[in-house]
């Protein structure tokens, strides 16, 4: 039985220091993160654990392991305000994919977000790895942002924007990109 719970839940039930032992345990599973994204450590303890705890605007949801309730095996970290619903962060442990954790996590994030449309960006290289949950959910690639990691990946965002295009279509924003590759192609072969 998979059983999504909410850090939220556990604000003002539990010690301020059993919330922060249960954040960290869950922030733990995705601290690889950091390598893709120099940042995350600090956004999480800083930016969204914070929110989370003080607000509405942020949650973490969570799934533990049901044969070790030590165990963290999945989370979600959203984001609901007036301007965006995002899931900023979404993670299912390698080992237990394939057993509709990912779907159920999705499922409870859209219905706390409010939306089946959310924001959510990835590097380019994750696209096969989302692949199943955009197909699902009919999510619509609508910008890509280059260099936002300084990693050389492509951000790729679905359901919304993270910057201002100035109008752009997708297409157009894609167009240039292709130029800017094949300059650089061109540059390496002179």
């Amino acid at each position: 039985m998979i059983n999504i719970e909410s850090l939220n839940n556990y604000v003002g039930i539990i010690s301020e220091e059993e919330t922060m032992k249960l954040a960290t345990k869950i922030y733990m599973i995705t601290d690889f993160i950091c390598e893709d994204y120099p940042k995350y450590r600090e956004w999480y303890f800083n930016k969204q654990l914070p929110s989370t705890i003080n607000t509405n605007e942020r949650n973490i949801l969570f799934v533990r392991n049901p044969e070790n309730d030590n165990e963290i095996i999945s989370m979600a970290c959203l984001k609901r305000n007036n301007e965006e619903r995002k899931i900023c962060t979404l993670y299912v442990s390698d080992k237990y994919r394939g057993l509709g954790i990912g779907k159920k996590i999705v499922d409870e994030s859209l219905k706390w977000l409010g939306t089946d449309k959310p924001l959510i960006t990835f590097a380019d290289y994750k696209l096969e790895m989302f692949k199943p949950i955009i197909d699902k959910y009919n999510w619509e690639l609508v910008e890509i942002v280059p260099g936002l990691h300084d990693d050389g990946s492509l951000e790729l965002c679905f359901n919304g924007l993270l910057t201002k295009n100035n109008g752009e279509t997708l297409e157009h924003q894609l167009y240039k990109k292709l130029i800017i590759i094949l300059k650089n192609k061109y540059e390496q072969i002179k």
